[in-house]
């Protein structure tokens, strides 16, 4: 960047729930950057650890702006209304993540970067590691076939991936461009709301860039990627809403209804193979409803996209 440009103004979201030495953790790295963030809206999902008691001891950090949800609505609700509110702020944009993301120092810097690589930015995402440094399978982003790398004429370092979609672990929106677009959808409470949404974005004609260069670390238990066939007991009832998500995802990409139902059966069918590989018997019964009970709601499943009109003091500026 030219040190003549003005510096973007940008704030950060991070949602939380329940998870306080890891979003003691991600805070830390934030204040870390090499790129200082103007804001930190941090998103507390009603925890019950002392996650909200720490939170209030920050009060006299100007830096922070703590926003205490009244009940756990899902991870959905807590971007939603974290975007909303930093949207407002009137900030250039918008960086958000969970509260077990650890972003390397210079990590925003390097998405700052990239976001330079087109007139048509809609957003930039981070490389996503596990802590043993390996790629963590729940966050690869939807890179764009056949693969190109697309670098800067004049600074060849600078350089990103073409991607579809991505997570909400470490991904840069341009706030002009989530006016536009909408919020997420914060009916889906968990999964696959981040990957509506950067889709809804590429489809609006903006484009999404993998940035290599920006690495951060989701610290989750193991590294893995949400399998039905061996998911604990405990995490089950997850598979609801991604039957529900997906389902409602399919429909409004698939303008053929014919071919969109033969799509869900298919689903459903294939959901069955992996439940029916799992060791603990038992539970199969349970999880096969809750799959079928998604899929089906999946089909009147309509939520609305909530729009926000951009300031109009921020407007004439």
């Amino acid at each position: 960047m030219n040190s003549s440009e003005k510096l973007p103004v940008i704030d950060c979201v991070v949602v939380t729930y329940n998870r306080l030495s890891l979003l003691k953790e991600n805070l830390q790295a934030l204040k870390q950057q090499t790129f200082i963030i103007h804001k930190i809206f941090v998103i507390d999902n009603c925890s019950t650890d002392g996650t909200r008691e720490f939170l209030d001891s920050l009060n006299n950090d100007t830096q922070m702006e703590i926003i205490h949800l009244p009940e756990n609505k899902g991870g959905a609700w807590g971007f939603h209304e974290g975007i909303k509110q930093a949207a407002l702020s009137g900030c250039d944009y918008i960086w958000i993540m969970d509260d077990d993301t650890i972003p390397n120092d210079n990590a925003l810097e390097e998405l700052i970067k990239g976001g330079a690589l087109s007139k048509h930015i809609g957003f930039v995402c981070s490389k996503v590691v596990w802590i043993d440094g390996s790629i963590h399978k729940m966050n690869k982003a939807g890179l764009i076939r056949p693969i190109q790398e697309i670098s800067l004429p004049d600074i060849p370092s600078v350089y990103g991936i073409p991607c579809s979609n991505c997570t909400f672990v470490s991904v840069m929106f341009k706030t002009s461009v989530i006016f536009q677009v909408g919020l997420p959808i914060k009916e889906f409470f968990i999964w696959h709301d981040d990957i509506e949404y950067t889709s809804r974005i590429t489809q609006a004609g903006y484009e999404g860039y993998y940035i290599e260069n920006s690495v951060v670390v989701h610290k989750t238990a193991k590294n893995y990627a949400p399998h039905i066939e061996d998911t604990p007991q405990k995490d089950l009832w997850k598979f609801y809403y991604q039957a529900r998500n997906t389902t409602f995802i399919a429909r409004k990409s698939k303008p053929n209804k014919l071919i969109f139902y033969i799509s869900i059966l298919n689903k459903y069918r294939r959901y069955l193979r992996k439940i029916n590989k799992r060791q603990d018997k038992e539970c199969c019964e349970f999880i096969k409803k809750e799959i079928k009970r998604g899929c089906l709601d999946g089909l009147k499943f309509n939520p609305p996209i909530e729009y926000i009109q951009q300031n109009s003091d921020k407007e004439s500026k």
